[in-house]
């Protein structure tokens, strides 16, 4: 009877314990998509307020959306921590390829670069402390386990069925 009750409370901590590693690794990834959004939408505010100046012909509309398009790439490798240039002419090229293809937003390039470094230190102070504790806990989680089931191996070895 003992052993019943014991199998099914170590039942339930398994499942808790496994919503808990679920929740956190959701709120994780809730945390990424905010801080994306966070860097990107004081610049997306601007540029489709000013989206008729910008695109007055077909062609530059195109080029827009092609600069666009990389931009975003790139905005979305940096919110995940992977953007990283392997040299300096990759790099020079990239900003050569972006100035062609926004040259039409360069020259609001104050008032995008204001709300760019706004976007940056929003996400900054809101979400990049939490993002940073978020997998903190997610690690202290892992190790936890891992100790406790090490431990509890060690006295089922030692002592017998606990």
């Amino acid at each position: 009877m003992k052993n019943e009750n014991t199998e099914t409370v170590e039942t339930e901590v398994r499942k808790e314990k496994s919503n808990t590693k679920s929740h956190t690794k959701f709120k994780l990834a809730l945390l990424y998509v905010c801080s994306f959004l966070a860097s990107t939408l004081p610049l997306l505010f601007v540029i489709i307020n000013k989206w008729d100046h910008y695109t007055q012909a077909p062609s530059d509309t195109i080029k827009i959306t092609v600069g666009g398009i990389i931009g975003l790439f790139f905005l979305f490798l940096k919110a995940i921590g992977k953007l990283k240039m392997p040299s300096r002419i990759i790099f020079y090229a990239v900003i050569f390829v972006m100035s062609y293809l926004l040259k039409n937003l360069l020259d609001d390039i104050i008032l995008l670069s204001g709300m760019a470094l706004l976007g940056e230190v929003i996400d900054f102070f809101v979400f990049q402390r939490m993002i940073k504790i978020t997998r903190e806990n997610i690690i202290v989680s892992k190790t936890a386990d891992a100790t406790t089931a090490k431990v509890e191996e060690m006295i089922k070895k030692h002592l017998g069925r606990v």
